[in-house]
Formats: C-alpha cells, structure tokens, sequence
C-alpha cells in the first residue's frame, strides 16, 4: 500500500509538531511536512505535492479558507481537511466556502488521533467527512433555491489574486498595488489579467463591479 504524504499547516508551532510526531507512528503516513503559516504552505506545496494537507481554519492574520483556495487553484490533486480549535463556533458560511474550495473534511484539534487517522486514510482514497452538526449546517445552504448553490467565482483565485482584486475595490492603481505588494508592474499586470480571464470581465472597471456583486467592499485601508 502507497504511502500518504501529509502536509500539516498550523500557527501554533507546539501544535504542529506534536501533530507530526504523533502522526508519524502511524504506518503508511509519510512523509509529513510542517508550514506554520500560509506562505510557507505554499512554498512547501511548489518543492513537494503532499496528497493530503491538514489546515487550521485561522493562520495567525492568515486564513485557512483562503489557504484552500489556492490549494485547489494550484495543487488540485491535494486533499484538504480544515482543522478548528475546539471553541471555534463555527459558520454555515465558512463550512460551505471551504467545501466549494475543495475540502473534503472538517475536524476539532480535539479530535481522537485515531479518528483522524481514519479521516486522512479516506480522504486519501476519495472519501469526504463532516460530523452529522456541520453536515446540517452546510446543507441548507448548498441545497438553496432547489438545488446545489452555484460557487462563487471568487472561490476560483489564489490568495494573491484575491488580494490584487480587494486593492482595485478601494480603488488603487495598479502602480499603488504593485508598491503595497512590493511586486513589479508587469506581476500586478500578469495577476489582473488572470483576474479578468477568471471573473469573465472585460475591463477593470467591470472587475470592480464583478466583484461587489460577489460581496467585497471597499475596505478602506
């Protein structure tokens, strides 16, 4: 039997590591690699495709709901399941916008090692877990309107090209962004068109509009 490489993504350090040192008593799950914050993640997911990663929800000033995103953008063969600390209340909308992200599953840092073995030996094979709590809080609002809810475009970008689109929201130039980012213009130019092919705009000004109608505002930073 294959073995499962594991990524775990998590701020809190101590955490991290006694995850990786429990879960690798386990037969059959290596390697198991550590990120403690969203870039890292990310750096570690281009030298090496881990098949499952294991996410906390929050990363610090982080977010593991966007974390997921560009894990499904650009590492589509990676398995995620969201990790939340136990007196995390958690949303129907934050359940469901990690499952339009590709989530397979949502678990308490609480939760018996075993069954999280188990959890990650499904996910692994295909499988997808939710307590019966958080299935009924998503599928009212996946069910909505008499059937599966269309996933918002917005859930298709990377965390950067999430980030380029809020600064246009508030109205920045691409040259202000480009600075804010400490990026090159030609980086800001690539990541706009990526946002126009994606959203389906044909200008800046229909990008800004596409993606109020999605729910960004102005955030005023």
């Amino acid at each position: 039997m294959q073995d499962i490489s594991l990524l775990v993504v998590d701020d809190h350090a101590l955490f991290a590591e006694a995850l990786q040192a429990r879960l690798s008593r386990e037969p059959g799950l290596r390697p198991i690699r550590v990120a403690f914050t969203a870039a890292s993640a990310r750096a570690c997911l281009a030298d090496h495709r881990s098949q499952v990663a294991l996410l906390d929800v929050a990363l610090g000033d982080d977010s593991g709901v966007e974390l997921a995103g560009y894990i499904a953008e650009t590492a589509p063969a990676t398995k995620m399941v969201m990790l939340t600390a136990a007196d995390t209340q958690e949303s129907a909308e934050e359940v469901v916008a990690v499952l339009r992200r590709g989530a397979r599953g949502w678990l308490p840092k609480t939760v018996d090692v075993d069954h999280l073995v188990r959890v990650i030996r499904g996910v692994a094979a295909g499988e997808a877990w939710l307590s019966p709590r958080l299935l009924g809080l998503a599928l009212p609002a996946l069910l909505a309107g008499g059937g599966a809810a269309r996933p918002s475009p917005l859930g298709r970008l990377t965390a950067r090209e999430r980030e380029v689109l809020q600064f246009l929201v508030d109205g920045m130039s691409r040259a202000e962004i480009a600075l804010r980012l400490h990026l090159s213009a030609n980086t800001v130019r690539t990541h706009t068109q990526n946002l126009l092919s994606k959203l389906e705009a044909h200008s800046t000004l229909e990008l800004v509009a596409v993606a109020m109608r999605q729910g960004l505002r102005v955030s005023g930073r």
